[in-house]
Formats: C-alpha cells, structure tokens, sequence
C-alpha cells in the first residue's frame, strides 16, 4: 500500500474553503487503497476539530488517528508527567492543555512557557515572555510558520510572536511542529513510513520529508515560498495534479 502524508492548510484547503479538486482527488486516492496522513503546524484547532473540518469538506470519514498536529505531539511529550504551563495562544489551545492534565497557570508561576497563535498578538504579552525567558524560564513554541494561509490572504503565524523573541534574545525556541525534530521524533515512534510528503511551503513539508526520507512534492496553491522551491523532488500547481505521480 502507499502511504501518503499531505499537509492541510494551502495544499486541502484554504480557510474554509477546499482547493479546486482536491475533494475528487482524494475520493480516487482512498478508492484506489493509498493510506491518507493529514499532517498540520495549525494548532489553533485540536485534532478533533480537524477531523470534523475535514469531514464536512470532503463528505468522507476520516480517522482521527490520521491527523497529525503539534497538539499531538504536546500530548506525547508530557503523557507521564503534569507540569504547570503559561499558554500564550487561542482559548481551543488552553483547552486542549487542560484536556491532557496539564495546568494553566500565570507565568510567574509556571514550569513552561507555550507559545501558540493568538488573532491579535499582545505585545506587553510578548515582552514579559521575553523578560523570563531572558531569565530561564523554560519555552516551547507550537510551530515556527511565519505566515499561513487564509482565503485570501497570508496571514501572520505562530512563527511571528516566535521570530520576534529569538532575534531579540539571540536564542533558538524548540519547536513541535514540522520540519523539527519533535514532530519527526513523534512520526519515528509510530512507525509511520510516508512514501510521499505532499505540501505547500519548503520550510517545513519540504524539510520535514527530506527528514524522514520520503519523496517530496510541492504545489503552489498555498504560501508563497522564500526557500529554493527547487528543494522539492516534484513541483505541480495543486493536490489534484499529484494523483498521477502517485498511481
């Protein structure tokens, strides 16, 4: 069987909205017993919404096994242990860290900083971040996507706020999301085996296929990319234009 990964956000859809053809490429994909990964940065929605998400648009069931996210990933890193976590992100994000008993709590108070995407960045926020970080707080960022993309526009990313305290710092954030080594890590310890990672940004579909040693394709209906798209084995316009590559 092939097994495909395929990121979500600018390669299945766009906001809420599905690209042109993907919803007949991938009924002719399943139809044909190649194995779907849903690989995602976005972790302003938890993998369950996802999977609702997804279903609605393609009018298919899709397991939430198949979803991979950095909420994911969250979840795995501290499945034997609760530690108190300062969240900077969206109220689904907070949820998410209670559903997994972790505690929320005010940064003084903390054991970890977790920096997620909020709709409007808090720049008092960020410098009180900044201000214990500087001083050993311990941080992780959920993804490092400087932009990612709406219906009609790229929006400001998690990798923003991220960017923003590293370069005033003079430090590197760890990171859960693709193409970094936790998310790889995750992917490693399951025993998924990606024949083709399907995407639309280099920085993190691109990279995190080379990673894991699979054949990488990169369309263009998504971001638009300040990496070398030539990193990329197979470059096409859309998902739709993959099926026969991977038939």
């Amino acid at each position: 069987m092939i097994t495909i990964a395929t990121d979500l956000d600018g390669t299945i859809y766009k906001g809420t909205e599905l690209i042109d053809g993907v919803k007949e490429s991938y009924k002719y994909l399943i139809k044909n017993n190649v194995d779907i990964f849903f690989i995602t940065n976005n972790s302003s929605q938890t993998p369950y919404e996802i999977k609702e998400k997804l279903e609605n648009l393609l009018s298919l069931e899709v397991e939430l096994s198949k979803i991979i996210t950095p909420l994911n990933i969250l979840e795995s890193l501290f499945a034997d242990q609760t530690i108190k976590i300062f969240v900077y992100g969206s109220s689904n994000l907070k949820k998410f860290v209670k559903s997994i008993n972790q505690k929320i709590t005010n940064i003084d108070q903390a054991d970890l900083i977790l920096i997620g995407r909020k709709s409007k960045n808090e720049i008092s926020k960020i410098n009180l971040m900044k201000d214990f970080i500087q001083n050993g707080k311990d941080v992780l960022c959920l993804n490092k996507d400087l932009t990612f993309p709406s219906e009609n526009e790229d929006l400001p990313g998690n990798g923003a706020v991220v960017k923003m305290i590293e370069d005033d710092l003079d430090i590197n954030i760890d990171s859960l999301g693709k193409p970094d080594k936790y998310y790889v890590q995750y992917c490693r310890a399951k025993n998924f085996n990606f024949d083709y990672v399907i995407g639309d940004r280099v920085d993190t579909d691109i990279f995190f296929g080379k990673k894991i040693k699979s054949k990488t394709i990169l369309v263009e209906s998504g971001v638009k990319n300040f990496e070398s798209t030539d990193l990329a084995d197979i470059k096409l316009k859309s998902f739709s234009e993959s099926v026969p590559f991977i038939i």
